[in-house]
């Protein structure tokens, strides 16, 4: 093996290390990444819940304070009523809060209506009674501040918020304030909540949820949750952090990886391409050194003087005149495919008979088919359009057709040409077709043998020689003609090259 095709599969393999490397890396760089995002994830949400939580305790508290506030400030003015000696009951221009069903005070004995939202005090009277008239005088004697109590009043929890005060003969008034609990929720507490979206109120029995926060004091048989809303908006948040912290570890990777596998098919291409080239060199090793090694052969004889009879002196000067074409049809194909690689290749346009340029190639060409016994014909349609082309192209295009026919034909030596009038892809034009019986390609090569340098590994091909690079000037020619070529080919049966070229355009 060349020293520079082991280098190449050294630096190959070395790079092949580094790239599994690396992709080992991103694995690990993606998980990391997953495992961060899942916990930054789990940290939003834990704040989401924490702010809400948050949000719950401040409505309680919020709550709590202004149900006291306002509960004193109405009992409060009772007392004040009271200590001043003003007239009982509530006057017009005092106000009593909407969740406030009664205002009373007890004065040691009975309880007396000061202000009632409804018409049948009763039950509410009842209620003060049976709560003050257990009090010691001494239980309230220095109480200035609303002491909260709590019963139950028609299946509905019912606070008596109460004040005591002394007037100069130590003698006891209770002042007592009865709630309506579902109206404090709706008037008092609703609003609150309205300033916290995601929050709802429930009873305390009925939370479902990860958390609830408790009312206090009356309100105690509430409490706030998060509503459904809230936590179907709470794992969406989560799940689109989650998706947005993971994107940029899987685009890296999914880069990295397209990297790789770019890498990796280049890194074939050259290891094909270097095969290749190694191969030409060697096969060009071979075509260049057979001819020049007939050449030299017969020409040695010839010049000898040994070689007495006539007939046999043309066989040889053929054999030399063959060898010599073959040599230099090898030579200009290489030439050619530089210069074509290298952007150099110029083509001398002008309008052609191409059915003439095709004839005269298989007039001088009709020698090595006799010689070879092939059976062989041209047909040349009649009519055919002018084509703007390189005559000197053409042949060495149809030259190499030819010589691939006739290397590849096997034991059915047989080669037809026929130069029609034909339209392609909406282009008027001209078809040259060479048909072969020969031992055709396989469908998994036919599209990569008009590529420079690309051998078949089928031994019927390598055992013929060759450079690869006939089908590729070809198509080469072609596509610089404004044409194509086409290939058709069966295994065993034969194969059909077609070259269009388009016709010429005033």
């Amino acid at each position: 093996m060349p020293k520079e095709n082991i280098q190449f599969r050294s630096r190959t393999l070395t790079w092949r290390i580094a790239g599994l490397w690396m992709v080992v890396l991103a694995l690990g760089l993606a998980v990391v990444g997953a495992i961060l995002a899942v916990e930054q994830a789990r940290t939003f949400a834990n704040q989401l819940m924490a702010q809400a939580a948050s949000g719950a305790s401040r409505i309680a508290d919020a709550a709590r304070e202004q149900y006291n506030e306002q509960l004193a400030d109405a009992l409060g003015k009772v007392i004040g009523r009271v200590r001043g000696g003003a007239e009982m009951p509530w006057g017009p221009t005092d106000k009593l809060p909407t969740w406030i069903d009664g205002l009373f005070y007890w004065n040691g004995q009975s309880a007396e209506v000061i202000a009632a939202s409804t018409s049948n005090t009763q039950p509410l009277r009842e209620l003060v009674e049976r709560h003050f008239s257990r009090w010691e005088p001494l239980d309230v004697a220095d109480e200035d501040q609303p002491k909260m109590l709590y019963d139950t009043l028609a299946r509905e929890p019912v606070s008596l918020g109460w004040m005591a005060s002394t007037d100069g003969d130590a003698q006891i008034v209770v002042v007592a304030g009865c709630v309506s609990v579902p109206r404090l929720m709706s008037d008092l507490v609703e609003p609150l909540l309205a300033t916290y979206s995601g929050l709802e109120l429930v009873l305390a029995g009925m939370t479902d949820r990860p958390w609830s926060q408790p009312l206090y004091g009356v309100m105690q048989s509430w409490t706030i949750q998060p509503s459904e809303a809230f936590l179907l908006e709470h794992r969406r948040a989560i799940v689109s952090r989650t998706l947005v912290s993971l994107v940029l570890p899987m685009l890296a990777l999914v880069t990295l990886l397209i990297a790789m596998s770019v890498l990796v098919r280049t890194m074939r291409k050259e290891m094909a391409l270097v095969r290749m080239k190694a191969n030409f060199v060697a096969d060009i090793s071979h075509e260049l050194k057979t001819p020049l090694a007939l050449i030299h052969m017969f020409g040695e004889t010839l010049q000898s003087g040994r070689v007495t009879s006539e007939k046999k002196r043309q066989e040889y000067y053929e054999i030399i005149t063959r060898e010599s074409t073959r040599l230099t049809n090898l030579i200009n194909n290489i030439l050619d495919f530089s210069k074509i690689e290298s952007g150099r290749m110029t083509y001398k346009f002008q309008p052609l008979d191409i059915g003439g340029v095709v004839r005269e190639t298989y007039e001088a060409y009709r020698p090595q088919l006799d010689h070879d016994r092939f059976e062989h014909h041209l047909t040349v349609a009649a009519g055919l359009p002018i084509v703007d082309a390189d005559a000197g192209a053409i042949a060495q295009a149809l030259i190499n057709l030819m010589n691939n026919a006739v290397k590849y034909s096997g034991d059915e030596r047989y080669l037809a040409i026929d130069v029609t009038a034909d339209t392609r892809r909406g282009r008027r034009g001209v078809l040259v077709s060479v048909h072969d019986r020969g031992i055709g390609i396989k469908p998994t090569e036919r599209a990569r043998v008009t590529d420079g340098f690309f051998r078949s590994v089928d031994d019927r091909v390598r055992g013929q020689g060759g450079t690869g690079l006939g089908l590729s000037l070809v198509k080469q020619i072609g596509e610089a003609h404004g044409g194509s070529l086409d290939i058709e080919s069966r295994l065993v049966k034969g194969s059909t090259f077609r070259l269009f070229l388009p016709q010429r355009t005033d």
